[in-house]
C-alpha cells in the first residue's frame, strides 16, 4: 500500500505536464509553421527568405509577417538586399533616429593658421668683393645690424685693385700729351683754314683735305686711348670705387691701398660668412642681408584645408602689437611637400611699422562661398573603409552608403558621390543601424553558406 502511493504521484505528475504541453502547442500563432530552421527547404531544393528579417524563412514564396516584403530565394538574398534592416517607428524613436535630406547648401569657412613674417628671397642681398684680396676689416659684425644706404662694409687689400689703378694712372698720363697735342692741332687748323679763305676758293678746298687727314690721324691716336680709360674706369667701378675716389685718383695720381665697400641699399645683416684675415675671391659671400621692408608672411596648410583654399580668398593678419592687415590670398605653392604632406603658402604683407623677421601672426583665411550638396556632418560614418552613411529607404527600411565627402564646416559636410538631393540619412543613432545591419549581413551570408564579410 505504502509503495503504490510514491507510483500514483509521479504518474499524476506526468499527466500534468502533457496537459501543459498540449494547451502550450494550441496557443501558438498560425504563422509559425512558416517560421523554419535554417535547414528548411522545398522538394525542389529551394529556400525563400525575407531580405530585412533573415530569421523570415520558408520553403515556399510569400509575404514576410513582419514587414510584409516579398520572401526571395536564399541563394539570392544577400546579392538582393545586403546589409539592409528594418526598424520599425517605435524602435526609432527608442534609438533616437533623426532623419535628414541631402540638399544643396552654401558652405563657407574661415581657416585659422599661423604666419611667421619672413625675409623676401627676391629681396636677399649677398654680398662678394668683385676682386680677390685679403679681408682686413670688418664694418659690419653682427647679425641683426642695421646698415643704412652708403655705410661701409669693409675693406679689402687687393692687388688686382693695385694693378687696376696704375693701369688707370698709365692710361691718363698716355692721354695727356694726346689730348695737348689734340688742342694744338685743333687751333692749328682754326688758323690754317682762316688764311685759306682769304687767298681763294682752291686754297680752302686744299685747306680743308689737309685738316681732314690731321684730324683722322688724331682719332687714330685717342680712340684707342678713350677705350682704354673707359675700360678700366669700368672695372674700378665695379669693384667699389666711387665717383669722388676716381676724382681724386685722376687728380693725385696716387693708388688707394685699401679698397672700401659701402652697401647700395639698407638693409638687415642676415648672416655674416666672413671675418677679418681672411682671403676671399669673387665667389666669396662675406654678407647676407634682407630687406625688412620687403618682408612675406609665410603659413602651411594641411591637407584637410587645401581644398577649401584658392587664389584671390580674403585675408586677415593680427599682429600681437594690435595691428591688423587684410590682403588677399597670393603665393600658393603647386607642390606638397612629401614629407609632411603640407602646403607652404609665402605672400607678400606691407605693414606700417617696420617688420620684425621672424614674428608671428594670426592668419584668418575667409574661404570663398560654394554652392554643394551637403547633409548634417553628424550622418557621415567614419572608418577604415571609407566613409558611409545610413540612407533610409521605404517603410523604415536602412542601408549603409558609401559617400566620397568633400569640404566641410562645423555643422555641414559636401557629398561628393554617393546620395542624391533629397536622400534620407540618418543624423542620430547610425552607428546602432549600422552595428544591426553588420549582424543582419552576417546571418544572411550564414545562411547563404557564404563567410560572413569583413
Amino acid at each position: 500500500m505504502n509503495k503504490a502511493v510514491p507510483v500514483l504521484l509521479i504518474a499524476l505528475a506526468v499527466g500534468a505536464g502533457g496537459f501543459w504541453l498540449g494547451t502550450r502547442q494550441a496557443s501558438l500563432p498560425s504563422a509559425a509553421p512558416d517560421v523554419l530552421s535554417p535547414q528548411a527547404t522545398a522538394a525542389n531544393g529551394q529556400t525563400f527568405v525575407c531580405p530585412m528579417h533573415p530569421h523570415i524563412v520558408q520553403d515556399h514564396p510569400g509575404e514576410c509577417p513582419i514587414c510584409g516584403m516579398d520572401l526571395v530565394v536564399m541563394k539570392d538574398a544577400a546579392g538582393a538586399a545586403a546589409k539592409q534592416i528594418h526598424v520599425d517607428t517605435a524602435t526609432q524613436q527608442k534609438l533616437g533616429v533623426q532623419l535628414a535630406k541631402a540638399a544643396f547648401a552654401t558652405l563657407t569657412h574661415d581657416i585659422p593658421v599661423y604666419g611667421t613674417l619672413v625675409a623676401d628671397e627676391s629681396a636677399v642681398l649677398r654680398i662678394t668683393p668683385n676682386a680677390s684680396g685679403l679681408l682686413t676689416r670688418l664694418h659690419v659684425s653682427r647679425v641683426g645690424q642695421r646698415i643704412e644706404r652708403g655705410q661701409v662694409l669693409y675693406e679689402l687689400s687687393s692687388q688686382e685693385a693695385l694693378d687696376l689703378q696704375y693701369e688707370y694712372i698709365d692710361t691718363l698720363r698716355r692721354g695727356l700729351p694726346a689730348m695737348n697735342m689734340a688742342t694744338a692741332r685743333r687751333e692749328q687748323h682754326r688758323a690754317k683754314l682762316e688764311q685759306a679763305r682769304a687767298l681763294g676758293p682752291s686754297e680752302v678746298k686744299q685747306a680743308e683735305h689737309e685738316i681732314g687727314e690731321s684730324k683722322e690721324q688724331l682719332r687714330s691716336i685717342l680712340q684707342p686711348l678713350a677705350r682704354d680709360l673707359v675700360r678700366v674706369k669700368l672695372r674700378l667701378m665695379q669693384i667699389g670705387f666711387s665717383d669722388a675716389m676716381l676724382d681724386r685718383l685722376s687728380k693725385n695720381k696716387v693708388a688707394f691701398e685699401v679698397i672700401q665697400a659701402h652697401a647700395s641699399r639698407a638693409c638687415v645683416v642676415q648672416a655674416v660668412m666672413a671675418r677679418p684675415g681672411m682671403a676671399v675671391g669673387a665667389m666669396t659671400e662675406i654678407l647676407q642681408c634682407v630687406d625688412p621692408a620687403h618682408a612675406h608672411i609665410e603659413m602651411v596648410l594641411y591637407p584637410d584645408q587645401l581644398d577649401w583654399v584658392q587664389e584671390g580668398d580674403a585675408v586677415t593678419l593680427a599682429f600681437a602689437d594690435g595691428e591688423t592687415v587684410k590682403t588677399q590670398l597670393r603665393g600658393l605653392h603647386p607642390l606638397v611637400d612629401e614629407a609632411t604632406r603640407t602646403l607652404r603658402v609665402r605672400m607678400p604683407v606691407t605693414l606700417g611699422r617696420a617688420p620684425r623677421l621672424g614674428e608671428y601672426a594670426q592668419v584668418t583665411i575667409h574661404t570663398t562661398e560654394r554652392e554643394v550638396l551637403s547633409v548634417p556632418k553628424s550622418a557621415v560614418m567614419r572608418s577604415g573603409r571609407g566613409n558611409f552613411v545610413m540612407r533610409a529607404l521605404d517603410k523604415g527600411h536602412f542601408t549603409p552608403q558609401a559617400v566620397v565627402t568633400g569640404i566641410e564646416t562645423a555643422e555641414r559636410i559636401a557629398i561628393r558621390d554617393g546620395l542624391d538631393e533629397g536622400d534620407a540619412v540618418a543624423v542620430n543613432g547610425q552607428f546602432l543601424l549600422d552595428a544591426a545591419a553588420s549582424i543582419a549581413d552576417t546571418a544572411q551570408r550564414m545562411r547563404a553558406g557564404q563567410a560572413p564579410a569583413q
